[in-house]
């Protein structure tokens, strides 16, 4: 039920005073900036350790579920030295079926988002998903259940992810977001730094159930976290007003100013068709498109190059893909804050120029070079992820803000930004995975990592023309061209 704000008004002659709804316990902490930062950023922590305990183990579960007879060997690399080609593909489509959900989902919760402000109760259903996917998960026998749970994440996912977004946009103004943002996505590789390892040895160490025991474990604390949150926006009006709030209001009692409301909200029209008619709207989810590519191709490609390769388990496989993840946790807000000083053009422009020749050298070390050689070259490509993805938040913020420029509301239609950005994401998400399975086991790894390298030349005059609002390479902040 969505809490709306209520006056208190002085009571009539010799009636009752209004009664005032007492404040929830610890109401000051689980309204603060603080506590809803942290509740989106678990959230996002929550989804994105989901979904990264399969990124190194993917490959292993579709063997172990398609050649049962082989179940000792589960977890070693020998268990994929035969059937490579298969066994790509079908990791490939497992990996597009997250994907899949999250395109099915994130029209509805966008939808969604801007008819219900209150952000709780969607999120809640959201993990509630998650923690079913799990289950899912740990007692699949088929190749089909899996693909079902893999699905249902998907969808769960889209509602965290959109919910999320969602809950600190309606909180920080339009000027802090590029940094507010670059820090909460800054938790979707964190989550992967954390799911990559643990995820492979507790599957190698303690068998296939496990990770998804410990998702759950997680998910717990994600609920209880969200069951605690209360929202500023949808509070009585007395709860948030202090001592000296109450003796202005007392002042200005009999003042001329005159107060208008808008409690029907008829201004929150604003349509998803709309926003896409914004050119630097449709250049950020471009740029969603092709890092999502650019991540999800290396996700059932990776691990069976690492495990081919150089001979690495499952655990190694997760262990080794830290040099990719950390990078891109410590980048991200550092690239938030360049983008609120300097503009998102040259932070965009400058990732995209470097990453392409990064992108063809990850593809040239081989089991001929040691893969200490790998390290540096996945932390830089990490890196340079963020940069790619750094200017989307702040665009899509100023989007928003420019089709509510003759309205009441600044946020109005936020929700369905978010949701045409997971939808971009999830298009990404579901090409990567399906394209890198086929061509790497058509024609390897190396010819994969040239074609994905392609992709930043096609979004380099597309970022230059319309990020940013203006031709300027660097915008200082306060000086941008609205």
């Amino acid at each position: 039920m969505v809490l709306r704000p209520t006056v208190v008004a002085p009571a009539p002659m010799g009636g009752k005073p209004v009664k005032v709804r007492r404040k929830p316990f610890l109401f000051s902490i689980r309204s603060s900036k603080t506590f809803l930062f942290w509740t989106a950023a678990i959230g996002l922590f929550t989804s994105t350790f989901v979904h990264s305990i399969l990124f190194p183990l993917s490959p292993f579960i579709v063997h172990r579920v398609m050649h049962p007879e082989d179940a000792e060997s589960y977890h070693k690399a020998s268990s994929l030295s035969m059937g490579t080609e298969s066994t790509s593909q079908e990791t490939g489509v497992l990996v597009a079926c997250y994907a899949v959900g999250l395109l099915m989902g994130s029209p509805l919760f966008g939808w969604l988002g801007d008819k219900i402000k209150q952000r709780r109760l969607p999120m809640l259903l959201g993990i509630l998903a998650s923690m079913m996917a799990n289950f899912l998960f740990m007692f699949s026998t088929t190749y089909w259940m899996l693909l079902a749970a893999r699905y249902l994440q998907g969808i769960a996912n889209a509602c965290v992810w959109t919910m999320s977004l969602c809950l600190v946009a309606d909180n920080w103004p339009t000027s802090e977001l590029g940094f507010q943002m670059g820090r909460l996505v800054g938790f979707y590789p964190l989550g992967l730094v954390v799911g990559l390892p643990v995820g492979g040895v507790l599957y190698s160490k303690l068998g296939p159930q496990a990770p998804f025991v410990a998702s759950s474990i997680i998910g717990g604390v994600d609920f209880f976290m969200r069951l605690f949150v209360v929202e500023p926006g949808h509070c009585p009006a007395e709860w948030l007003s202090t001592p000296k709030d109450e003796e202005e209001a007392k002042s200005d009692h009999h003042s001329d100013t005159t107060v208008v409301l808008d409690t029907q909200g008829s201004h929150q029209n604003v349509t998803a068709w709309q926003l896409l008619k914004h050119p630097r709207l449709i250049v950020s989810l471009l740029l969603t498109v092709m890092v999502a590519i650019f991540m999800s191709a290396f996700e059932p490609t990776l691990t069976m190059r690492f495990a081919t390769e150089w001979d690495f388990d499952a655990a190694e496989c997760g262990l080794i893909l830290i040099a990719f993840m950390v990078p891109m946790v410590v980048a991200s807000a550092g690239f938030g804050w360049l983008c609120d000083r300097y503009g998102c053009k040259i932070v965009g422009l400058a990732s995209l120029v470097a990453i392409a020749p990064m992108g063809v050298v990850m593809g040239l070390p081989d089991h001929r070079v040691s893969y200490w050689l790998f390290l540096p070259i996945l932390a830089t490509v990490g890196v340079l992820t963020a940069g790619c993805q750094a200017p989307v938040f702040p665009e899509i913020a100023k989007v928003v803000e420019q089709a509510n420029q003759y309205r009441t509301s600044e946020k109005d239609g936020l929700a369905k930004s978010y949701a045409l950005f997971n939808a971009a994401y999830g298009t990404g998400m579901c090409l990567g995975p399906i394209l890198a399975g086929f061509i790497y086991g058509s024609i390897g790894f190396f010819w994969l990592c040239c074609i994905l390298s392609a992709m930043p030349f096609i979004c380099i005059p597309l970022v230059y023309l319309y990020t940013g609002g203006s031709r300027n390479l660097i915008v200082m902040q306060g000086s941008a061209v609205k």
